[in-house]
This record gives structure tokens, sequence and C-alpha cells, in this order.
């Protein structure tokens, strides 16, 4: 027999004692123990690297853990628990670096977030400018994960479908991401000029994104199409879903492609166009060029535009990039009709009488500090804000009120 607290060799065990490494620990190694490298223990317990480990448990590297534990480098946790490097975690959790986290989380330097919200900056905005936009986003740099989007990532995404004058000198477009259940894809802009919401949330079906908050801005006004390339860049490292490359350039080349036609017949024409023709393109399952453009020069005389034959080109060729991936019809509807025309009203409608009964699921949409970017800040949503819903909300109000 050996006495409590008295350490043993590699393999040996007994109530209360101290277990060597390599040591096994079973129904002889039980609460208040110390235990080695590669242990199991069950309650109360304080655990060296490889240890498994299920209730009230302060853990080493390479730990696995259920509950209430505080837990080394490596270990992986379930619920309430404080963690060290490399530490998988999934619900209220305190992390060290390199953790990965899925949770209500604080996460230490290096952290990989899963369904977590992630913020791009551009890499020439000054501290000052970079504060602003977290103040902007109503985050702060330690609650997210932060990417600097260099001038390098924006000629990769875009060199070959943007001139080098479209791309421009800097890099200064930021934005904050946030991957969600269902509800499609919702976009607010601020500072942007020329691209809009609902230019970018169409983009970003054809990239292969479905359901996520979006907030595209900058600290001073910029025209956005570099907006993009940040966009992405966080939707990948958010979501941990890494998206074709072929979308992520048909993607690209669809912003450029609208704005170009936006140049002659307005941005939300322009918009309404690529986006019901890529919806009949996708929904019919057309790959034919001639059919493709009879389904363009159709869609374009609906919205009372006339396309240059160039134009009309650059919709056609885009659109036989689009049709040869598989794209889930329902999902891209989802963010498509939100869009414009009379079934984005409708939806609007319903939205804003869901939100006033259950809530809202915008996210991080609603978390924005406009008085960040100053008094002449430029802004745009896909989420109808403002007077509709603060009318329609007054109006439920007093019908239900006799008023």
């Amino acid at each position: 027999m050996v006495t409590a607290g008295v350490p043993l060799t590699a393999g040996a065990t007994d109530a209360q004692g101290t277990v060597g490494e390599g040591a096994a620990p079973a129904a002889d190694s039980e609460a208040g123990a110390q235990i080695g490298e590669g242990a199991t223990a069950e309650g109360e317990t304080q655990i060296g690297g490889g240890a498994a480990v299920e209730d009230e448990t302060q853990i080493g590297g390479g730990a696995t853990v259920e509950d209430e534990t505080q837990i080394g480098g490596g270990a992986t946790v379930e619920d309430d628990a404080q963690i060290g490097e490399g530490a998988a975690v999934e619900d209220e959790t305190q992390i060290g670096e390199g953790a990965t986290v899925e949770d209500d989380s604080k996460i230490g330097e290096g952290a990989e977030v899963e369904d977590g919200k992630v913020v791009t900056l551009g890499e020439n905005l000054s501290e000052e400018q970079r504060a602003s936009m977290y103040e902007y986003f109503g985050t702060s740099a330690d609650e997210v994960e932060t990417i600097i989007v260099t001038h390098a990532d924006e000629v990769k995404y875009m060199e070959g479908i943007a001139t080098a004058e479209q791309i421009g000198p800097s890099t200064n477009s930021c934005a904050y991401v946030e991957p969600t259940e269902s509800g499609g894809i919702k976009v607010k802009t601020a500072n942007l000029n020329f691209v809009t919401s609902a230019m970018i949330a169409s983009t970003l079906t054809t990239a292969g994104m479905e359901n996520c908050n979006v907030i595209a801005a900058c600290p001073f006004e910029v025209s956005g199409t570099g907006a993009l390339t940040g966009i992405i860049m966080a939707y990948e490292t958010a979501s941990g879903d890494s998206l074709d490359e072929g979308q992520k350039e048909a993607a690209m080349e669809e912003l450029m492609t609208t704005g170009d036609i936006a140049d002659s017949v307005g941005q939300e024409k322009a918009t309404e166009v690529i986006k019901d023709v890529k919806t009949e393109v996708i929904d019919e399952g057309l790959t034919d060029p001639e059919e493709i453009g009879e389904a363009v020069d159709t869609i374009a005389e609906d919205n009372e535009i006339t396309l240059t034959d160039e134009q009309r080109d650059q919709v056609v060729s885009l659109m036989q990039k689009i049709s040869q991936y598989d794209y889930d019809v329902n999902a891209l509807k989802d963010t498509l009709d939100n869009l414009t025309g009379e079934a984005g009203v409708l939806s609007n409608i319903w939205n804003s009488v869901k939100t006033f009964f259950v809530g809202s699921d915008d996210g991080i949409l609603n978390d924005t500090n406009d008085e960040a970017l100053g008094a002449d800040v430029i802004t745009d949503s896909t989420v109808n804000e403002g007077g509709f819903k603060d009318g329609l909300i007054t109006r439920i109000k007093n019908f239900f009120s006799g008023e």
C-alpha cells in the first residue's frame, strides 16, 4: 500500500495519489489526484498533457474536458472553460493563443474562430482610422479575429478583371462578416459611393457564399470596388469554408461588369438586370451562349434599358462562367429576392412584421455606430432600415392598441 501524495512509478495507481508519466489511472485514481501525461480522470483533478477529464478539472496540454474546466495547451472543452494555447472550445470560454472556439468566447492572439466573426482592415489605414472602424462595427480587436488586407491581396483577386486604375494604389476598404444559419446574405455599406449593398450581395452569391451578415465600409469615401476581397477573406476565415477559386473569379467579374453597366444605366437597373439574368441561367440550367443572350435581351427590355453590344457580350460571357457551377437555387433566391423589386418590398414587409414579434436576426448589422464615421457618412443596406420599419411597427402597435 502507498500513502496518499507519495509519488508512484509510471503505471502505478492509488487513490489520492500522484501518478507518473504514461500512467493510466482508472477506478483507483479518484478525486483530488494529480495525474501525469496521458492520464484519464473523472472528478476535481489536475492532469498533465493528453488527459481526458469530465468535470471541474484543471488540465495540461492536449486535454479533453466536458465541463467547468481550466485547461492547458491543446485542450478540447465543451463548456464554461478557461483554456490555454491550442485549445478547441465550444461554449462560454476564455482561450489563449491558437485556440479554436465556437461560441461566446474571448480569444487571444492567433486564435482560429469557428462560426465566429471576422474583421478585415485595409493595410493603408492609420491606427486612428482602424480604431474608428472597430467603433463603427460595434466591436473591438479583442472580440474578433482581424485580418489585414494588403494591396497584393487585391491584385491577386482582381488582376486581369479590373484595370490597375480600378484596383488603385492603396487598400483601404474594410469588412465585418458573421456567418448565419439562414436568411441569405444581408449587406450594409458605409462610405462606399459607387458599389451598393445590393451589388455586393448579388456578387457574393456568385462567389458561393450563402448565409451571412456583411458590413463593407471605409473611414472615408471610396468607390468600394476593392471591398469584395476583404469580404471573401473574412467569410472563408469565419466559416471555415474555402470557396471555389473559379467562383471567386466570377464574382469579381460580376462586380466589375455590373459597375460598367451602372455607369450608363444606374446602379439599381444594372443590379436588377444581372440579378434576373443570373437567376434565370441558374434556375433554367442555361449554358448555351445563344440562349443566355436571348435571356439577356428579354430581361434588359423588361427593365427598359438598352445594352451596348460590348455590355451584352460581357454579360453573356459572365453567365457562361456562372453556369458551370452547381448553385443551390433556393439559397440563391433567399438573397436575390430581397434585393430589389416587388418581391423585395413584400419580403421587407414580412421581415419587419417578424422582427416586431420575434426579434431581428440581422446580428452585426444592428450594432453599427454611424457617428463613428462622422456626420457625412453614406450608408446603404439590403435590410430595410429607418422610416419604413419604424412606420410599419407604429401601425402595428396602433392596430393592437385600437388607435
